[in-house]
């Protein structure tokens, strides 16, 4: 059996705001509260193996919590899983996180490896 994503009145349950919290945190450098379009694209590389499309990435920026320079907010973050968990989507939302290490008791029972060699090589390239 699995935790609760979200409660009765459809809100985050505060275990699945924690994870969502952490995995952001992984990829907002210096903890900005935000993640610019090279660690948004980092996130959708590890967590769905290919980058946002530049369609994809106006979507969020127009319909999600961002900056005005368009950078991705962890409110903007959490409304991403809150908006896609609450339309039924909960399998996906499971997917990514045990993709990034979490178990069916939203614990995290291990930071995953290859997100790190992402990381890595991400900042080869700079």
């Amino acid at each position: 059996m699995s935790a609760s994503l979200l409660n009765k009145d459809m809100d985050l349950t505060p275990g699945f705001r924690n994870a969502l919290c952490e995995i952001f945190g992984r990829y907002a450098k210096k903890n900005a509260g935000f993640l610019n379009e090279d660690e948004l694209q980092e996130f959708a590389k590890f967590t769905n193996s290919t980058p946002f499309s530049s369609e994809e990435l106006e979507e969020i920026r127009e319909n999600l919590k961002c900056t005005k320079e368009g950078f991705l907010l962890k409110e903007g973050f959490i409304q991403l899983y809150h908006l896609q968990t609450a339309s039924g989507d909960d399998e996906e939302t499971w997917k990514d996180l045990k993709k990034h290490g979490y178990d069916n008791c939203l614990k995290l029972v291990a930071k995953p490896k290859k997100q790190l060699l992402v990381r890595q090589q991400t900042n080869a390239k700079k």
